[in-house]
């Protein structure tokens, strides 16, 4: 029950954030214009429960390819990920919003 409440106290901080609720996860955390959802189905169901598309749960190699290229090319996204202590090759997609913002989603 703690755990549901933590849930729904972490996802109404996030969504007056920059992104939608869709995209924020259990696990956001939002910094600037970037917000980090982790993704990995091992752990537990969390990511479906918060309706993360199944394409970004078991993503392509080519989507992980093109997810770490714009992780390489841009300077600030990395440092925001570096901040954050994400492993910059656990970065699976990247969802960029019309605002700008940013969902990373990591394994």
């Amino acid at each position: 029950m703690n755990k549901a409440f933590a849930l729904a106290v972490l996802m109404s901080a996030a969504t007056m954030g920059t992104a939608y609720a869709r995209d924020m996860g259990m696990t956001a955390k939002p910094a600037g214009d970037v917000a980090i959802v982790y993704t990995d189905p091992e752990i537990d169901n969390s990511a479906k429960r918060l309706d993360v598309p199944e394409s970004i749960i078991h993503p392509s190699q080519a989507m992980v390819q093109k997810a770490q290229a714009e992780v390489k090319a841009d300077r600030a996204l990395r440092a925001d990920l570096l901040k954050q202590n994400v492993e910059l090759n656990n970065v699976v997609a990247i969802d960029t919003a019309a605002d700008g913002s940013r969902t990373v989603y990591v394994r």
